[in-house]
């Protein structure tokens, strides 16, 4: 009973058959070896006897095994082997903020890591254009597991030759974890990059004008 993530109470019966006798319980990680041994109680009598003693310091999310052995001056006995499992201990996620890729005049991926620490885990990356301050957040997703897993989230429809500052954050039951702050800066942008060529098929009453025209992912005429 009172099974916690380190600790528990271990539980049987005693009978003295008139003898002073004393019992402990003997417990371990493995069924039928038991590397560790509880404090003592005394019972006495001809009847059965409740004994209860908690034991601590266990390992969380760990089975352990467990015997009851009473012992008086006629003898030892061992009782039958049970167990019980510790509960898991709940961890917040752990994140790591990540260097931005694909930066443009107007656009960027923001990328990190998060370990969902064994529990449903949401996530999401927070941005702004002052430090510490976020007004802006990328689509929320979900993430499971015990190991990092990759984020990134795609932002849009930033200015130009701006730096933005940003985080990444999750959140599970056990709690919230905020990344550290990171910034980038878009390109700076004045226009659509044109270079002017040479004219061809140049005659007497025409000519053929050339160009080139990089539209940066905008709608552009020339």
């Amino acid at each position: 009973t009172n099974v916690t993530s380190s600790s528990a109470t271990v539980n049987g019966t005693v009978n003295a058959n008139g003898l002073s006798t004393t019992g402990w319980f003997q417990y371990g990680k493995s069924s039928g070896s038991y590397s560790s041994k509880s404090s003592t109680q005394s019972i006495s009598g001809t009847s059965n006897t409740a004994i209860s003693i908690g034991i601590s310091g266990l390992s969380a999310g760990t089975t352990y095994y467990y015997k009851l052995v009473a012992q008086n001056s006629a003898g030892t006995t061992n009782g039958t082997e049970m167990s019980f499992t510790t509960t898991k201990v709940s961890v917040s996620p752990t994140v790591t903020t990540k260097a931005a890729t694909n930066v443009t005049f107007s656009s960027a991926t923001l990328n990190g890591t998060v370990n969902a620490n064994g529990l449903s885990t949401t996530v999401t990356f927070k941005y702004g254009k002052t430090s510490g301050s976020y007004d802006s957040l990328t689509t929320v997703q979900s993430v499971s597991g015990t190991s990092d897993t990759t984020v990134s989230g795609s932002i849009s429809g930033l200015s130009a030759g701006t730096t933005y500052y940003y985080t990444l954050v999750a959140n599970n039951s056990a709690g919230y974890t905020t990344g550290s702050e990171m910034s980038f800066t878009t390109i700076h942008y004045d226009g659509p990059p044109v270079t002017t060529k040479a004219a061809t098929n140049v005659t007497s009453s025409s000519a053929t004008l050339n160009g080139t025209v990089n539209a940066n992912g905008l709608s552009t005429t020339a």
